[in-house]
């Protein structure tokens, strides 16, 4: 008995390995977590992706929505905010209004790989606190432009996505924050 059930083991660990694992398109924005004082010029953030074989894409588009009280786009816009990596793709538009979409270059069509820089955007602080990054897509509302596009392109097939987000946080300049310790200080004295 122990000698059938080890070859029974042996054949579904054989079948476990030769079959195909069901891959996932992994995004994530780097550095994760940022600081920066309010009077920083900006702060990039890098939008990077681990594409499996499996999954070649042909094409990527994303949203990234944030709070603008914290932090808005450098050059008020996106397309002044998005550098999309021109060494793997060419830069579009979408429909949405973001540039937060590019066509996989024909050089390096169809594309696969880990840490794949897909674009950088870069903000600038606008107000204290801490803010969301967060990605998504509207693929599943019929947008074709956002997802990323299987290659071959059969209309409407795209990538199952983990989208890992970040956050920024924006603290005041260390000259304010010395003067509300100072300020501290005073009252702490006077009492």
């Amino acid at each position: 008995m122990t000698l059938q059930r080890s070859a029974i083991c042996a054949v579904a660990l054989g079948l476990a390995l030769a079959s195909p694992a069901w891959a996932t398109i992994t995004v994530a924005l780097t550095p994760a977590v940022q600081s920066v004082d309010i009077a920083d010029p900006s702060v990039a953030v890098n939008i990077v992706a681990d594409i499996p074989q499996a999954d070649a894409i042909i094409h990527w588009g994303l949203d990234l929505d944030f709070d603008n009280l914290v932090v808005d786009l450098s050059g008020g816009s996106w397309a002044s905010a998005v550098s999309v990596n021109t060494a793997l793709f060419n830069a579009a538009t979408a429909p949405d209004g973001d540039a937060l979409t590019a066509l996989v270059a024909p050089a390096a069509s169809p594309l696969w790989g880990d840490d794949l820089l897909l674009a950088t955007v870069t903000f600038v602080p606008a107000g204290l606190g801490t803010t969301a990054l967060t990605l998504s897509d509207d693929n599943g509302t019929g947008d074709l432009t956002e997802g990323f596009s299987l290659n071959p392109p059969p209309v409407g097939a795209f990538a199952d996505v983990t989208y890992i987000g970040g956050q920024i946080t924006v603290t005041p300049e260390p000259g304010t924050l010395a003067l509300i310790a100072l300020g501290g200080l005073v009252l702490i004295r006077r009492r």
